[in-house]
């Protein structure tokens, strides 16, 4: 499993490298925008691989080791564009399942992503992640900003791929997203369970 894990994060970093060389290729700016975001996708998934890979179990993610690594990668790339916003979490140490982790790492992807790109039209600001333990083997992703805030209601802003992901990964956590309007900013709220899934058994 450890050397699956190897040739998966190899072959992902393999399909980020011609999703770069197709990127300089186009001059249309949103073509440009829309295949950064979809680098940013695959490395969050990629770097759970590449965690696993030479980890004593490859059933389960540490997740204040990934989300740190995840955030790190995103505050370095995503200010290169927006140089005035800072990103500032709280990871507290919680330990789950493979396909769950890379599910939430992707929600954490379109989040941190989403703040950047609308939060601060003037380019400065915070941006702050938290990652806490709740009762009942529960845990709650907070992603909040102190910007413009979101309209109940509102469509989507850009194309819509993003919340249509963070739908589909919620529904892949079983949980539902919630957003508040902190008046100012703007914070989104997700509730999961950290519960390991029960194997399906073989007919």
């Amino acid at each position: 499993m450890s050397e699956v894990n190897h040739r998966v994060a190899n072959s992902l970093a393999l399909v980020s490298s011609l999703v770069n060389l197709q990127s300089k290729a186009v001059e249309d700016r949103a073509s440009k925008e829309a295949l950064a975001e979809t680098q940013e996708r695959i490395f969050a998934i990629s770097l759970v691989h590449r965690r696993l890979y030479g980890s004593s179990d490859v059933r389960s993610v540490a997740l204040d080791e990934y989300l740190t690594g995840l955030l790190d990668h995103l505050r370095t790339s995503l200010r290169s564009q927006v140089h005035g916003v800072s990103l500032t979490y709280e990871i507290k140490p919680i330990d789950l399942e493979t396909d769950i982790s890379i599910n939430l790492g992707v929600v954490v992807t379109e989040l941190v992503t989403n703040a950047f790109k609308y939060a601060y039209p003037d380019g400065v600001g915070e941006i702050r992640v938290r990652l806490g333990r709740l009762p009942g083997e529960q845990a709650e992703l907070l992603v909040e900003d102190d910007g413009v805030g979101r309209a109940d209601g509102a469509p989507a802003k850009g194309t819509g791929v993003g919340s249509r992901i963070i739908s589909a990964m919620c529904i892949s956590l079983g949980a539902k997203l919630n957003y508040k309007d902190l008046q100012p900013g703007t914070a989104a709220h997700l509730m999961f369970s950290t519960k390991p899934r029960r194997a399906i058994a073989k007919p």
